[in-house]
C-alpha cells in the first residue's frame, strides 16, 4: 500500500513507519518537527517538513500520492498543557484536522486511522473501560481527539469518508534494541521521568496523592508502543477490506499506579532516587483501565510485551544510551 503518515517523526508515529515499511508498504511522512525529530525517520523514507493547516503544504504532500490510506498522528499531547492553552489545542488538534479532511476527500482518499485517546473518556463510570461507555472528557487534549472522531463520522455521512479511531491508553517503551524511544521537549509521561530522575539524580515528581485509588496515586494501563503499532496495522488491513467507521480502545487492561510506576522504575534500573508529592495536575483522571475486548475479537490483536517490568526495561534501555534523546 501506498500510506501517508502524519506525525510521522514523533514518537509512537516514527515506530509506525518502522513496522510499516518493515510490512513492504511504501510510507511519505508529513510532520512539522516541532515535536518530533527527523534522526527517527530513516533517510529513505520521504519526510515532507510542515503545518497540515497550510493548504500549500497539504497540496505538496498530496501530489506525492495516490495513498490508499492515511494514518493521522499529527496533534498536541499534553493533558496539562491543553487546559493552560486550550485555543492551540482546538487549533492544531481539530482545525488543522479538518484541513487534512479536506485534501483527503478532495484526493479521494477515504480511509483514515485516527490516533484518539483514553481521555474521550474522562472521568469512567466503569473501569476496565469498553467502548460502550459514553464519552465525557474534563479536559481540552480529550475534547479535541473525541471532536475529530465525530467530524470522521459526519465526513463519512457526507462523503464516504471511513475511519478507525484508536483511543489509545498510555503508550510506552521503546525499541527492543534500544535505538528509538521516547523523546518529548516537553515531557509529561510518568516512565521517562521517572527513568530520568533515576538516571540523572534528580527528584521525580508525584502529582497527586488524594485520588481514590488503591495508593491515592492516579492509576494507567501502559501499552508497549510496538503493540500500539501492531493495533494500526490491523485497522487498516480492516479498512482496506471495507471496514466502517469506528473506535476501539488499545491497552492491555491492566492498571498499575504511578506510586507502582515510580517503584518499578527503581527495580529496573536499581537506582533509588527521591520522590516529591505535588499537587494534583489539572484534567487528570483517577483511573483510566482499557477493555480491549472487542478489538480483540474484532481483530485478532494480541499485546506481545505486555508485562510491565519488559516496557520500562525498553525504555530504560533508550534512556541510559540516549541521555539527550536523538540528539545524543
Amino acid at each position: 500500500m501506498r500510506l501517508l503518515v502524519t506525525g510521522g517523526a514523533g514518537y509512537i508515529g516514527s515506530q509506525m513507519v518502522r513496522q510499516l515499511v518493515a510490512a513492504g508498504h511504501f510510507v511519505v511522512v508529513a510532520d512539522s518537527l516541532e515535536n518530533g525529530h527527523r534522526a527517527a525517520v530513516a533517510p529513505d523514507v520521504p519526510l515532507l517538513v510542515g503545518n497540515i493547516g497550510d493548504r500549500e503544504f497539504l497540496r505538496q504532500i498530496f501530489s506525492r500520492g495516490p495513498f490508499d490510506a492515511v494514518i493521522h498522528f499529527g496533534g498536541y499531547i499534553s493533558v496539562k498543557e491543553s487546559t493552560q492553552d486550550p485555543a492551540k489545542y482546538f487549533r492544531n488538534n481539530i482545525a488543522n484536522t479538518i484541513q487534512l479532511l479536506d485534501a483527503m476527500v478532495e484526493h479521494d482518499v477515504m480511509r483514515l486511522v485516527f490516533s484518539s485517546s483514553a481521555a474521550v473518556y474522562g472521568n469512567p463510570t466503569k473501569v476496565p473501560i469498553s467502548e460502550d461507555q459514553s464519552p465525557a472528557p474534563i479536559n481540552p487534549y480529550g475534547w479535541s481527539k473525541l471532536m475529530v472522531e465525530q467530524m470522521t463520522t459526519w465526513f463519512g455521512q457526507t462523503w464516504g469518508l471511513r475511519a478507525i479511531s484508536l483511543r489509545y491508553f498510555n503508550a510506552s517503551g521503546a525499541t527492543l534494541d534500544g535505538n528509538f524511544g521516547e523523546d518529548h521537549p516537553d515531557e509529561g509521561h510518568i516512565i521517562p521521568l521517572a527513568l530520568r530522575a533515576a538516571r540523572d539524580g534528580e527528584p521525580f515528581q508525584l502529582f497527586g496523592t488524594d485520588y481514590p485509588t488503591r495508593d491515592g496515586t492516579c492509576v494507567r494501563d501502559y501499552i508497549h508502543v510496538v503493540d500500539l503499532c501492531d493495533a494500526h496495522l490491523l485497522a487498516l488491513d480492516a479498512l482496506m477490506s471495507g471496514h466502517p467507521t469506528a473506535a476501539y480502545n488499545v491497552g492491555i487492561g491492566v492498571g498499575y499506579s504511578n506510586r507502582e510506576i515510580a517503584e518499578m522504575v527503581r527495580k529496573v534500573t536499581g537506582i533509588d532516587f527521591e520522590m516529591r508529592i505535588s499537587p494534583r495536575r489539572p484534567g487528570d483522571p483517577a483511573e483510566l483501565v482499557a477493555d480491549s475486548t472487542r478489538l480483540r475479537q474484532e481483530f485478532g490483536w494480541e499485546p506481545r510485551y505486555a508485562d510491565l517490568e519488559a516496557i520500562v526495561g525498553s525504555a530504560w534501555a533508550w534512556h541510559k544510551t540516549h541521555p539527550n534523546g536523538y540528539r545524543s
